[in-house]
């Protein structure tokens, strides 16, 4: 969705679109959209800058860190992104980048593509540390076999190589 920067001169445009199933692509191997989102908000022009203001609404679905297993992840987030002009990007001197800063982003052209900022946001969104369930106990290192699912009879105690002599003289070899 692009929105038109000469139809906003000085005028708040509300916007509210519910994606169709693969119209938003994430570009991102570790996260998949598993309900499209919904999203609704207001772009603001003044002067020199635009300032889009929105919630976004959507389910994602990662892999378990653990297990890597399917886990859908509600998204309900509101984001807020200022929008300045290369020249006054330019112009302004900044020494140091303050938490009002983070949401600044700079456009060079006629429009705004909202679903780029809504990409951007639906990552940011998503943990970057998921399990599947609190008591997941993840693959088995030497075999690959999903622990939840089944039990192996794999040893899973390695012994580092420096430390062998020692385990020799414990167990009295």
């Amino acid at each position: 969705m692009r929105v038109e920067l000469a139809t906003l001169d000085g005028k708040t445009y509300r916007f509210a679109h519910d994606y169709a199933p693969g119209e938003l692509a994430l570009d991102d191997e570790r996260v998949a959209i598993a309900v499209p989102p919904e999203v609704s908000g207001r772009i603001t022009r003044a002067e020199r800058k635009v300032v889009v203001e929105g919630k976004l609404v959507a389910v994602a679905k990662v892999e378990c860190d653990r297990c890597l297993g399917p886990v859908t992840v509600p998204i309900n987030t509101e984001f807020s992104v200022e929008y300045v002009t290369l020249e006054t990007y330019r112009t302004t001197e900044i020494a140091e980048l303050g938490e009002e800063d983070l949401a600044l982003s700079v456009f060079e052209g006629e429009f705004i593509d909202v679903d780029e900022i809504l990409r951007e946001q639906l990552l940011l969104a998503v943990p970057t540390h998921v399990i599947c369930r609190e008591d997941c106990k993840g693959l088995c290192p030497m075999c690959g076999e999903d622990r939840n699912l089944s039990n192996c009879d794999c040893k899973t105690t390695e012994i580092d190589p420096r430390w062998a002599g020692l385990e020799e003289l414990v167990n009295g070899k």
